[in-house]
């Protein structure tokens, strides 16, 4: 009985199924009928599918998480490697992973309470604020083993370098740095090891007299390394190459004489030291050297002769320091115009 009730109801929907093909007109109005309203429904019927079907899917993605360290104790400071980002394997729904902020995706580690030497580091899962359902697979690396040394401090002397062969007839004369010393800071063992702070170079291979001013940069010993300060001011002088010539024998005259007077010995040994080029073309005429008599009384005095020099040429002995200067009652010889 039952199954021929099964048929029948199975006979009369074919003979409305076929009904209705055999009408084109409503098989038409069956589909065009609301049509805007069937497509929407569809679109969004399509949508709800494909978000099931691959929204919820678990996806795998790589990303990079910038490492932060937080709470370094000012009397230390870190010598090994520094790592700069953590590499991550993560999985999950494709949606949830289109949801992280890489931008604000970051590692912390507190490093308050560490003390010298290493100090290791576990990274896991827990420090990433990912959103739930959102595994990690893999963390690069995992583990971080950190050296820490004690900070120190130390003055040094900041020495002046130059560069190259100063020109021939010339010398350094004078170097002056401002400041003078500088403070070095760093890991202890290094600070231990540095005995001055160097300038870089200054190249004097084409320089002539006078005074060279500069602004120098120091050079950094080393990575962990700095000084309190980063440039220096720097002064150097530079003047001919001195020598000495000697003048056998110098005429002694006298300047200023009232009275009758003379010179013993009236011929002195002179020698001189200046800068090359100077004293090659130097001649000393009459009356350069001179005692002068200004005033002085009839009488018998040892006087130290003056000579007249160019700047930068002076007297490194006369043979002898001292003459007599003798006057007498009586007019004073005419002068020779000199």
């Amino acid at each position: 009985m039952k199954n021929w009730f099964e048929r029948e109801q199975l006979l009369a929907a074919w003979t409305v199924v076929r009904g209705a093909a055999l009408n084109w007109g409503s098989l038409r109005q069956l589909f065009t009928y609301n049509l805007a309203l069937k497509i929407l429904s569809a679109i969004i019927a399509f949508s709800i599918w494909f978000f099931v079907n691959f929204g919820e899917r678990d996806a795998e993605d790589t990303m990079r998480a910038p490492l932060e360290l937080r709470n370094i104790p000012a009397h230390l400071m870190i010598t090994s490697p520094r790592l700069d980002f953590i590499d991550l394997r993560i999985s999950g729904p494709r949606a949830l992973l289109g949801r992280i902020d890489r931008d604000r995706l970051a590692i912390a580690l507190d490093l308050s309470g560490v003390r010298p030497g290493a100090a290791v580091f576990r990274i896991d899962a827990d420090m990433l604020n990912l959103p739930r359902g959102v595994k990690v697979i893999r963390i690069t690396p995992a583990q971080l083993t950190m050296e820490l040394e004690r900070v120190a401090h130390k003055s040094v002397p900041v020495r002046l370098r130059l560069n190259g062969k100063i020109p021939s007839g010339f010398q350094v004369t004078d170097t002056k740095v401002a400041p003078e010393t500088v403070q070095v800071s760093g890991p202890a063992s290094d600070v231990e090891d540095v005995q001055s702070a160097n300038t870089e170079p200054l190249d004097i291979r084409d320089v002539g007299a006078g005074v060279i001013e500069r602004e120098l940069a120091l050079e950094p010993p080393s990575e962990y390394l700095t000084f309190s300060a980063g440039r220096v001011a720097v002064q150097v002088r530079i003047d001919e190459v001195a020598v000495n010539r000697e003048f056998k024998r110098l005429r002694v005259s006298v300047r200023n004489a009232a009275l009758a007077y003379a010179v013993r010995p009236d011929y002195v040994r002179v020698v001189l030291r200046g800068p090359k080029g100077v004293l090659e073309g130097l001649e000393i005429g009459d009356g350069a050297l001179y005692v002068d008599a200004d005033g002085q009384p009839v009488g018998d005095y040892q006087v130290k002769p003056t000579l007249e020099l160019p700047a930068g040429v002076q007297v490194v002995s006369m043979e002898p320091p001292k003459v007599q200067l003798i006057l007498r009652k009586g007019k004073a010889p005419r002068r020779e115009p000199r």
